[in-house]
């Protein structure tokens, strides 16, 4: 039966506003689905006409096949938010329902220049209920984020490079709340994200074509105990995670180190949004008190601070399993949500210490640091030993490992083997986990100095989730050393895309730049970047390179003082400064050898050494240096082929030699 929609229908204390999709009783906003108000708009369009189950169906969910119990799940919730004492929606049985109340309608609105008052595919989604309200800049539960971050001590006597795949049996932490509520709150935020992008498909498609945008916040600790902070962090970890296996990469995901950014910032969402480039901002909030728990979650519109959603749960600890289960369905019955089909893990921790422990890791991996790291395999080591099926703690327990090996905390030969049996662990508990098919494709690239095998692990992680940024940014280094520096670029800036404020993303995509021979274009990245953050050691480090190999030696020693001061102390920027002044740039760069060495337990890395050599002029000893670096298996030796650094050995027999063996060890890689 064609209708026209009016601006406004009026029942006893009700209003209905189609064209705001607002619905309130006594001026006060009514929360309902956007399903639900498209059931309620129709029924009451149609007062007193008995509307069949298959009218309902097929103006709510055109082209889509819904159960029927679908419709009646969303009735009764229509019933409860109406308050139904006066029973304004009857059910006729064997028919459908009747909508009894006495409706008074105004001015009619033709929104599909058809005549017919159903929703048209091409309409764009607005809020549900709370289009005129816009939120204040800042909650101020959000604004109490708590910015103190406690660091993750290890065990007396435990030597991380000592925890085996899988670990001996540890004890079962005690801490239960914590991991229950983050799953409660990560299904609840996918939940409500997944509803922006259902919206998007149903009534945007035909209006936009890129991919629509979500940064989450991070969710504040409102406990009152900063030690708390890692499962805070840890909800909004796996929100980002969980969003990011949406199918196709049709929802764009700010990344962690973006996200992160904004822990304890006062700024609007509004301006956020902007600056993330994004529609949609999700934050929230954890409270709990002995085994109460209170959970908040808002998905806010960027444009104009209206919230789009929000949701909360008060309840004990035990319940918020429940909870989210329900959540979810609810949420996925009244969207006909399919999106996330297939996309969850293939097993969930069967521990609450198991996932505690792995929410302990991923807080102290955040860090980078050598401390950091350390307590990070041993957090994931105790979660694979209380859960050996623990598919997400094995990628991530390979991830940690692949750094120390990386950044020379670790011999080349534990690093690999660890990280290669962790990664393998994990595909083999699921084989879909994209992060495992990374951090695989990392270690047989930096390891194994493979990089086809790399790139066909990276692919498949790209495959199966299109906006995992650790993934896209391996495989432009991948790409970057193989010679194939276009593609290496747009694999970086589609990281950068995801992850906009991630400082090692934008310097390397400087050293894509710097391996392309494009020197001012790589120095003015890196430049931002240090612009940015005056103290980010890598920046600086490849900075350095990049005015070495140009020949611009002040600048060059300016960058070369300051990695003394990060990488030692003050004595030895002193030292490298004075025997600059003293002798000019060759003994500078021995100083700073010099103290490489004598620091050597935490920072060293042969082609490093070999790389300073270059530029000092001292071509035999750079030889002699890239070939123990062969012979320890050194990663970094993947880089020496691309990096122009070492150009000037590249004519000399003895480079040939060392890079023939550099190939005969990666033919031999399984």
């Amino acid at each position: 039966m064609p209708l026209s929609f009016k601006d406004l229908y009026r029942f006893d204390e009700f209003e209905l506003a189609p064209p705001k999709r607002a619905f309130a009783r006594n001026g006060t906003p009514v929360v309902i689905s956007p399903k639900a108000f498209e059931v309620l708009t129709y029924l009451v369009a149609n007062p007193g006409r008995v509307v069949t189950k298959e009218e309902l169906l097929s103006a709510v969910w055109p082209n889509s096949f819904v159960e029927e119990s679908n419709l009646a799940q969303h009735i009764s919730w229509l019933r409860k938010a109406l308050a139904d004492r006066a029973n304004y929606i009857v059910t006729v049985p064997g028919r459908g329902y009747q909508f009894t109340a006495a409706v008074r309608a105004e001015a009619p609105v033709d929104r599909n220049g058809d005549g017919h008052a159903g929703p048209r595919s091409g309409d764009q989604a607005v809020s549900t209920v709370e289009e005129s309200t816009p939120t204040s800049p800042r909650d101020p539960a959000i604004r109490a984020r708590d910015s103190d971050i406690s660091r993750n001590g290890q065990d007396a006597g435990a030597s991380p490079a000592d925890v085996p795949l899988p670990p001996a049996n540890l004890p079962a932490a005690r801490q239960k709340t914590g991991w229950k509520t983050v799953f409660s709150v990560a299904t609840l935020a996918i939940a409500l994200i997944a509803t922006a992008f259902l919206l998007y498909e149903k009534f945007g498609a035909a209006r936009f074509q890129t991919p629509v945008s979500v940064a989450v916040l991070p969710f504040a600790n409102l406990t009152g105990d900063p030690a708390k902070d890692y499962v805070s962090d840890g909800v909004t970890e796996e929100i980002i995670g969980g969003l990011a296996r949406v199918e196709g990469g049709k929802l764009r995901v700010i990344a962690r180190t973006s996200s992160m950014s904004y822990k304890s910032t006062n700024k609007a969402v509004k301006e956020i949004a902007k600056e993330l480039g994004v529609q949609y901002v999700l934050e929230g909030s954890v409270q709990s008190e002995g085994n109460h728990v209170h959970v908040t979650a808002q998905l806010i519109r960027g444009d104009d601070q209206t919230n789009f959603w929000a949701d909360s749960f008060d309840g004990n600890a035990d319940q918020i399993l429940e909870f989210e289960d329900r959540l979810t369905s609810s949420v996925a019955q009244s969207l006909s949500l399919t999106l996330l089909a297939g996309k969850s893990p293939k097993h969930t921790a069967i521990s609450y210490a198991a996932h505690d422990a792995y929410l302990k890791g991923l807080y102290a991996l955040a860090k980078r640091s050598k401390i950091g790291l350390e307590s990070a395999l041993l957090s994931f080591g105790s979660a694979v030993a209380l859960d050996p099926q623990y598919a997400r703690a094995y990628a991530e327990l390979a991830v940690t490992y692949n750094l120390m090996g990386q950044f020379g905390w670790m011999s080349t030969n534990q690093a690999h083997s660890q990280a290669k049996a962790a990664a393998l662990q994990a595909i083999a508990a699921d084989p879909d986990l994209a992060e495992a098919h990374a951090a695989l494709g990392f270690d047989k690239w930096f390891y194994e100095w493979n990089p086809g095998a790399a790139e066909k692990e990276l692919s498949r992680a790209i495959e199966l989730e299109p906006t995992n940024v650790d993934a896209l940014h391996w495989y432009a280094l991948v790409l970057m050393t193989s010679g194939k520096l276009p593609e290496a670029e747009k694999q970086m800036r589609a990281a950068l895309a995801l992850d906009p404020k991630a400082l090692i993303l934008r310097t390397n995509l400087g050293w894509i730049h710097y391996t392309a021979r494009q020197y001012p274009q790589a120095i003015e990245e890196m430049q931002a970047v240090l612009q940015d953050d005056p103290n980010f050691l890598t920046a600086h480090y490849k900075l350095w390179w990049a005015y070495s190999v140009t020949g611009d030696v002040p600048r060059a020693m300016k960058e070369l003082e300051a990695l003394g001061l990060d990488l030692f102390n003050e004595e030895t920027e002193k030292t490298i400064a004075d025997a600059y002044a003293k002798e000019g740039y060759p003994a500078a760069l021995n100083a700073m050898l010099v103290a490489n060495q004598r620091y050597a337990s935490y920072w060293y890395l042969v082609v490093d050494d070999a790389r300073r050599l270059c530029f000092a002029g001292d071509k035999a000893a750079a030889l002699q240096q890239l070939q123990q670096a062969v012979d320890n298996r050194e990663g970094w030796m993947i880089v020496v082929e691309s990096d122009p650094a070492f150009d000037g050995l590249r004519g000399a027999p003895e480079y040939a030699t060392v890079m023939r063996r550099l190939h005969e060890v990666s033919a031999q890689a399984p």
